[in-house]
């Protein structure tokens, strides 16, 4: 068996209140969603590579193939797995028991796995996130990758194994979504692991980790054994 869990993390500024005078209480609602996969058994939510796109017939239809993966991404980060926590102050650090927050389990030690994870103080959920197709094919973030992808078809023996980065469009979404509601974004963390190199026993352990606003700390921990024969 495999865990992957999320043991505390520290908000340092929950982003309510006017110009950091007066420490209000906010409303937190923690996002988390996970993917493993093993050389022998892939993750449940495919990875887009070079190679799906490489048989299309033109630059249409990759950029349709793309579109649909986008989409396909956002609506797996609305149906994550949720918490909502009520009355967090600045500077405070929310605990999740001595067994943590699972945010994957599996029955097998995965080769790799990627995690990602947001804090929001909203006042709408997230699951009413609803991804307009004409606004992601409009928004930078999009036409970047859609360039990405033509430019390495140039390229004469291209790596054709690397699974396509679709996340950062979400990502950029999701943060012009948040801008629109007048929500705000306390934090986000995104970690891509492997076995060889991160957690070959299994294990991992490390605490304070700081996410990519560097606005929250994040402790976690990855455990896993396997049965012997």
């Amino acid at each position: 068996m495999f865990y992957a869990r999320i043991n505390k993390v520290k908000v340092f500024n929950n982003r309510e209140g006017f110009l950091g005078i007066f420490n209000r209480y906010a409303e937190l609602r923690i996002y988390s969603y996970a993917a493993g996969s093993s050389y022998d058994a892939p993750s449940v939510v495919p990875a887009l590579t070079l190679s799906d796109l490489m048989d299309l017939p033109d630059e249409a239809a990759r950029r349709q193939k793309l579109l649909d993966a986008v989409l396909a991404e956002a609506n797996r980060l609305a149906q994550s797995y949720s918490l909502e926590i009520n009355r967090v102050k600045d500077n405070q650090t929310l605990l999740f028991g001595e067994a943590g927050m699972v945010i994957y389990q599996s029955a097998a030690i995965p080769d790799r796995l990627d995690i990602q994870l947001w804090v929001i103080e909203s006042d709408e959920d997230v699951r009413n996130f609803a991804v307009d197709a004409d606004k992601i094919l409009e928004s930078d973030a999009f036409k970047g990758l859609v360039a990405t992808v033509e430019t390495a078809l140039t390229v004469t023996n291209p790596l054709v194994s690397g699974a396509i980065a679709v996340g950062g469009v979400v990502v950029s979404m999701l943060k012009k979504k948040l801008l629109a509601n007048k929500d705000d974004l306390v934090g986000y963390w995104q970690e891509s692991l492997n076995r060889s190199e991160h957690y070959p026993h299994g294990a991992r352990d490390r605490q304070d980790v700081y996410d990519t606003t560097g606005n929250i700390l994040i402790d976690y921990t990855l455990f896993g054994f396997e049965n012997e024969i």
